[in-house]
C-alpha cells in the first residue's frame, strides 16, 4: 500500500492529541479538550493542504463519490474546529470532548478515502 507510512504517523499524532485532550494531561501546549481540538483541526488542514492525494481528487474526479465524502468530512471537521475556535453554542459540537473525537474521527475517515486516490488518478 503507498503511502503506508504517512497514514501511520497521521493516525499516531492523531491518536495522540485526542489522548492529551482526552486525558487532561497537557503536551505541549495542549492543556484540555478544547485546544487538543483547535490543534488538530490546524494540522489536519495543513495536511489536506500537503497532502497530494486531495488536490488530485479534486482536478480529477471532482464529483466523484469518495470526492464528495471528502468535501463532507472535511466540512464537518471545518465547521467542528470553528465551533471550537469561536465558541459557537452548535448543539453537539460545542462539548469539547465530543468536538475533538468528531474532529479525530473526519481526520482518521478522510485518510482512509485518501488511499483510494490511485484507484481513481491516473
Amino acid at each position: 500500500m503507498k503511502g503506508i507510512v504517512v497514514l501511520v504517523a497521521e493516525w499516531l499524532i492523531t491518536c495522540l492529541i485526542a489522548y492529551a485532550g482526552l486525558s487532561g494531561k497537557q503536551i505541549s501546549f495542549i492543556n484540555g479538550p478544547r485546544s487538543a481540538v483547535i490543534t488538530l483541526g490546524t494540522i489536519g488542514f495543513a495536511m489536506c493542504m500537503i497532502m497530494p492525494t486531495i488536490g488530485k481528487f479534486i482536478s480529477n474526479a471532482s464529483a466523484h463519490p469518495l470526492t464528495i465524502m471528502g468535501y463532507i468530512f472535511g466540512t464537518i471537521a471545518l465547521l467542528t474546529t470553528a465551533t471550537q475556535i469561536f465558541k459557537w453554542k452548535i448543539p453537539i459540537l460545542c462539548d469539547p470532548k465530543i468536538a475533538l473525537l468528531v474532529v479525530a474521527g473526519c481526520i482518521v475517515i478522510k485518510s482512509i478515502i485518501g488511499r483510494f486516490a490511485p484507484l481513481i488518478v491516473k
